[in-house]
């Protein structure tokens, strides 16, 4: 039980030095891509650099061990009463068990959003592109995009809007963003006591979204109406 609190302390741990580390040297470079693979080598050395162990051996030269002589001591017999000792409530197992509980209903959470996404899309109208499916949504959300789908009400946007947006989220299709999301989810899932796993994932998506943006503005001609768009999303 120590070796794996001590464990969990020091992924905790790293995942705060990485954070800092993206907010002093990262936060304000235009490195988008490169910062999206930082956060994810963040995630897995996290993991693995508390499993790396060093060992040293020294050779000593043995020392010739000196005579002892036994000496006779009467063997003697005493009764000794043994106290009876309460039993106490283990904290730490019950805070544990507390922890682990949390984690488990929140990774049940995501499974229970991935199986009414899937679902929910099954009703929809689709309509198959070359990169990416496109679903017809009948509800005033924002649209989105997740794996290989891209669900948008078309009724919400002009034609030349709905193409910026479409742009948009095809290049998360593309670049298989819905993975950074499900990895930072999982994460705070299974720390979610570090408040700062909450802050690295909200800065991984936004990166993810300056990734979009920015292929998007090399893309379109009409980038000022492409800012709008995007203003009219957000206030939506």
């Amino acid at each position: 039980m120590e070796n794996l609190l001590m464990y969990f302390a020091k992924v905790n741990g790293l995942i705060i030095l990485f954070y800092l580390m993206y907010v002093v040297f990262l936060r304000k470079e235009t490195f988008f891509t490169s910062n999206r693979w930082y956060f994810l080598s963040g995630f897995i050395l996290a993991l693995v650099l508390p499993l790396i162990t060093f060992t040293k051996t020294i050779w000593i030269e043995p020392t010739p061990l000196t005579e002892v002589y036994e000496k006779n001591i009467p063997i003697t017999y005493s009764q000794v009463e043994i106290p009876v000792q309460e039993t106490t409530l283990d904290w730490s197992l019950i805070l544990t068990s507390f922890y682990i509980v949390i984690s488990i209903v929140i990774l049940l959470k995501i499974g229970v959003e991935l199986v009414s996404f899937f679902s929910r899309i099954q009703k929809q109208n689709k309509q198959k592109e070359s990169d990416y499916t496109l679903v017809d949504s009948n509800s005033a959300e924002n649209p989105f995009s997740f794996f290989s789908y891209i669900v948008i009400n078309k009724d919400m946007f002009t034609e030349e809007e709905l193409q910026h947006i479409l742009t948009h989220e095809s290049i998360h299709v593309k670049q298989k963003h819905s993975f950074d999301v499900l990895i930072g989810k999982v994460f705070c899932a299974l720390f979610w006591a570090n408040p700062i796993i909450w802050f690295y994932r909200k800065a991984m998506l936004q990166n993810l979204e300056f990734i979009a943006d920015n292929e998007t503005f090399q893309q379109i001609e009409n980038k000022y109406l492409y800012q709008k768009t995007l203003l009219k999303v957000v206030t939506h």
